[in-house]
């Protein structure tokens, strides 16, 4: 054979590699194992309340919290990071997690399709990290005439052991700034109580019910109070901390007249309605709320958090959450949320509702978000 017929077929040949080689869409960016999805992995299908796993702790971390966007139709390249609207799939969260369970995501409140999901984790003086997962099927409802898939478990992958200091178990917080205020309620509507010094640490005794992230803390002199997890460190274990109710909002005496601004969206808190007057143990029933546009302007798409707490303890029952579209100014938006709360029957029960928990939408009042509602659950069939 000459070299030159060599030549041409070698050349022949790298252009059938190139023409049937596949391409897939894949992450050029540098993976953080302290901020990153794990489960599920890309090209996955889901239903139902699924648990989301993975790790979210790093240095100087606030909260994290996942969101999902659904994209149109997935193609191998796609950017998920230019999905026009991500919309939340769990609520916030201050403690830290690694190689855990990261959040639910409810899939039953979510139409069938294609969507991507993206950890975005806050760290105090930085950039949020984030980290995407796509594409991610979610599949409530799927065709009879579509082929049966495998069952895909994920199989835990045990941590090589590490060297490591001795963890104290404590939960604490340590002031990260010259003064911190400590107020008697989970927001800066309540008075202040009290300071902690730059450095100071003092333990933690329990953490708002309401999803705020404040934390309820002692000080040495004995004055207990709330404190944002914005203006300190958490540090301990968080798995036994206790869920407390903060006290009502003062009422100011004497309101004062505020500037509505010319154009501006304002969300208000409307009725709470149950599609059964008697809600009953271990039986789904719907929560309905008015969520009312009373700006100037259309309001973007949001969301809707329920949090059924026991009224005896403030301890959490059930979580979950609701959307709603874009609403135009004077007009009401019913958001309906189904729930079933199997614990705690024949007590009262409080469901306290709030527009926008990681407030993405920029309103002219914040103050008028949060409407609660106080039920007796039935016994029915429950043990």
């Amino acid at each position: 054979m000459s070299r030159q017929l060599a030549s041409m077929l070698f050349v022949a040949l790298v252009v059938m590699l190139t023409m049937v080689a596949p391409t897939f869409a894949q992450d050029t960016g540098v993976i953080n194992p302290n901020a990153t999805i794990t489960f599920p992995p890309p090209v996955y299908v889901v239903s139902g309340e699924f648990t989301i796993r993975g790790s979210a702790n790093l240095p100087n971390m606030t909260n994290y919290f996942i969101e999902y966007s659904q994209m149109a139709e997935y193609t191998p390249g796609a950017d998920p990071n230019a999905a026009p609207l991500w919309f939340p799939a769990t609520l916030p969260s201050s403690t830290p997690v690694q190689d855990g369970i990261l959040g639910v995501w409810d899939t039953s409140q979510t139409e069938d399709g294609v969507y991507a999901l993206r950890l975005t984790v806050r760290v105090r003086g930085g950039q949020p990290v984030t980290s995407i997962v796509a594409p991610v099927r979610v599949e409530n409802q799927p065709s009879p005439f579509a082929p049966s898939r495998p069952v895909v478990t994920q199989e835990p992958v045990a941590p090589l052991p590490t060297s490591a200091p001795a963890f104290d178990p404590t939960p604490r917080v340590t002031a990260t700034r010259v003064a911190v205020n400590v107020r008697s309620g989970d927001s800066t509507d309540y008075p202040i109580v009290g300071s902690l010094l730059r450095d100071q640490t003092v333990p933690i005794l329990g953490i708002s019910n309401m999803g705020t992230g404040w934390y309820y803390i002692e000080l040495p002199n004995g004055q207990r109070g709330w404190v944002s997890p914005t203006v300190v460190e958490a540090e301990g274990d968080f798995s036994n901390i206790r869920r407390i109710a903060p006290p009502p909002v003062p009422v100011t005496p004497t309101p004062v007249p505020t500037f509505t601004p010319a154009s501006a969206v304002n969300l208000v808190a409307g009725l709470v309605f149950f599609d059964t007057p008697n809600p009953t143990c271990a039986t789904p029933f719907t929560v309905g709320f008015d969520v009312a546009n009373m700006g100037t302007i259309p309001s973007p798409g949001g969301a809707v958090s329920l949090v059924d707490t026991r009224a005896a303890d403030g301890s959490i029952q059930q979580t979950r959450i609701g959307n709603f579209p874009i609403i135009n100014p004077g007009t009401t938006y019913r958001v309906n949320i189904p729930l079933q709360v199997d614990t705690w029957y024949n007590e009262n029960h409080v469901i306290t509702l709030t527009i926008d928990p990681q407030n993405l939408i920029p309103e002219f009042n914040e103050n008028d978000n949060r409407q609660t509602i106080t039920y007796t659950l039935q016994r029915g069939a429950c043990p």
